[in-house]
C-alpha cells in the first residue's frame, strides 16, 4: 500500500518556551492486522496494540524547522536538548505472556540525502521498567536504514526479530525504543526518519524519548518538552509499535477446534455472539472474553462444547452486561479449552454499536487463513466462493443464515497455489468482489 501523506492541520506548540510549529500530517490508513510477519492473538501468540490500531487515525508529526518530532536524531527539544530514542511502554499485566520475540514498527518515511547513510543502522531495542521510564536494555536488533525505507516504498511495516526470545520483565512492564542517534538532521546532512503515532490525546501518553540534556542522556515523557507556551495542552500519543508476544517457547498454537465463523452485534445494551464449528475433538467449550481496548480481556461466562464431533454445530452467547463497560466499542474472543485443559484463542471480534454496512478481507496477500469480516444489517443467506484466474470456483462455501452484525468468515487456503485469486461473497440483497493473492 503506498503511504501518501497530506497536511491536515498545524499546531502551535512550544520548545523551552519559544513557539515552533509542528506540522500534524495524517497517513493514509493501513489495516494493522494486514501486515508481513503478523501473528493474530490466539492464546499462544500476539502482535500487541495491532487490533487495537484498526481503530486509531494514523499521523506523523513534522517539526516545522524540518525532520519529525518523532524519529529524528538531534532535533533539538529545547535549546540543550537533544532527541536520540523514542520509546513506547507496554503493559501485559495480568496476561499471561512471557517472551518477546521481535516486533513490528510502522514508519512515514525513511530516507536520506546522504547515500552513504543509507547503510547505517537504525537499532531497536527492548528495556525494562525504571520506575516509569525506561530502564536496562534487555535486547536490541539492528536494521539498515536502506532496509527500513524499502518497507515504506513497499508500504509495509519493518519487522525486526530477536536472536532468541526474550523473557518478559517479572513487571510485565516494558519499552520497545527506536534508536536513531546514528543519523543527523543538520545541513548538509537530512536523515529524515519519522514514526507513525496516534492522533494527539487519542490515547493516554506511552511515548518516550531519550533525550541528551547538557550532555547528559536522559527519559522523558513526550509532553514533557512538547507542550503549548500556556501549559494548557501536551503531546500524548501512542507510537505505532507492535511487539510480538509468546506464552511459551513453542510455536504458535492454532485452534484444534475448526471454528467457520465468529459473529455478533450491540442491541438494546445487550451483545448477541455466534460462532460456528465444523469439527471438534475433545472439545470442553468456550470461555467467552471481552474488552474495551482490544488489548485487556477478562472472562465473562462459559459454553459448553460437544467434546467430538464432525457435523456442523452452531454455538451463540448474549452478553447482557455490556453496557457496564461504557464504551460505544466493544472487543470479544473465544478462549476454546480442551478436555485435558489445553486451550487457545480465537482472532478478536470487534463491535460498534452502529453498523457501517462495509466489508473487508485480510491478510491479503494470505499464506494460511485468510478472514472475510461481513457487517449485515439484517439476518442474511450468505455463501462465499473463490475463483482462480481461469474463471474456476476453487473454494465453494454455503455460510447458511447469519445473523445481523458483525461475521467473520474465515478462508483455509492451505490447499490453494501461490497465485491471484477473487474473492465472491453473496448476500440476500449484495454480492461483494475482492482480490486475492496467496502467497
Amino acid at each position: 500500500m503506498s503511504k501518501n501523506f497530506i497536511l491536515l492541520v498545524t499546531l502551535l506548540y512550544t520548545l523551552n518556551l519559544k513557539a515552533q510549529h509542528v506540522e500534524l500530517k495524517q497517513v493514509v490508513p493501513q489495516t494493522y492486522t494486514n501486515v508481513s510477519g503478523f501473528s493474530a492473538p490466539n492464546g499462544s501468540c500476539d502482535t500487541l496494540n495491532a487490533y487495537a490500531a484498526n481503530s486509531w487515525q494514523a499521523y506523523y508529526y513534522k517539526y516545522r524547522g524540518g525532520g519529525s518530532v518523532v524519529g529524528t536524531n538531534n532535533l533539538k527539544a529545547t535549546k540543550n536538548a537533544v532527541i536520540l530514542e523514542d520509546a513506547n511502554y507496554f503493559d501485559v499485566s495480568g496476561s499471561d505472556y512471557n517472551y518477546i520475540t521481535g516486533g513490528l514498527v510502522d514508519f512515514a518515511f525513511a530516507n536520506t540525502n546522504t547515500p552513504e547513510n543509507l547503510t547505517k543502522n537504525i537499532v531497536f531495542k527492548i528495556y525494562d521498567d525504571n520506575g516509569g521510564t525506561p530502564g536496562a536494555t534487555l535486547d536490541s536488533v539492528k536494521i539498515s536504514l536502506s532496509k527500513v525505507s524499502e518497507d515504506v516504498a513497499q508500504g509495509k511495516l519493518t519487522e525486526f526479530l530477536l536472536a532468541t526470545p526474550l523473557a518478559v520483565p517479572a513487571s510485565k512492564k516494558f519499552y520497545v525504543s527506536v534508536d536513531h542517534s546514528n543519523f543527523s538532521w543538520y545541513f548538509p546532512v537530512k536523515d529524515s526518519i519519522a514514526i507513525v503515532a496516534t492522533d494527539n490525546h487519542a490515547t493516554t501518553n506511552a511515548g518516550f524519548q531519550l533525550t541528551r540534556v547538557n550532555g547528559t542522556p536522559q527519559w522523558f515523557p513526550l509532553p514533557h518538552f512538547w507542550r503549548n507556551a500556556d501549559g494548557g495542552d501536551s503531546l500524548d500519543l501512542t507510537l505505532y509499535i507492535f511487539p510480538y508476544l509468546r506464552n511459551s517457547l513453542s510455536v504458535c498454537n492454532v485452534l484444534p477446534v475448526n471454528i467457520l465463523n465468529f459473529g455478533g452485534f450491540i442491541k438494546d445494551n445487550k451483545a448477541y455472539l455466534n460462532w460456528s464449528t465444523a469439527t471438534e475433538s475433545n472439545n470442553k467449550g468456550f470461555y467467552v472474553e471481552r474488552s474495551k481496548d482490544g488489548r485487556n480481556f477478562s472472562s465473562i461466562g462459559f459454553v459448553n462444547g460437544v467434546g467430538n464431533s464432525s457435523q456442523l454445530t452452531n454455538y451463540t452467547y448474549t452478553d447482557i452486561t455490556v453496557k457496564d463497560i461504557l464504551a460505544t466499542t466493544t472487543y470479544y474472543r473465544i478462549k476454546q479449552v480442551d478436555i485435558d485443559g489445553k486451550e487457545s484463542t480465537s482472532s478478536i471480534l470487534k463491535l460498534d454499536l452502529k453498523n457501517t454496512g462495509a466489508w473487508r478481507l485480510y491478510p491479503n496477500p494470505v499464506k494460511d487463513i485468510a478472514t472475510v469480516e461481513l457487517n449485515l444489517t439484517a439476518s442474511s443467506k450468505v455463501s462465499l466462493q473463490v475463483i482462480s484466474r481461469d474463471g474456476k470456483i476453487v473454494i465453494s462455501s454455503d455460510k447458511g443464515t447469519l445473523t445481523q452484525g458483525t461475521q467473520q468468515i474465515f478462508i483455509h487456503t492451505s490447499a490453494l497455489a501461490k497465485g491471484s485469486y477473487v474473492v465472491r461473497v453473496k448476500t440476500d440483497k449484495e454480492t461483494y468482489s475482492m482480490p486475492m493473492v496467496k502467497e
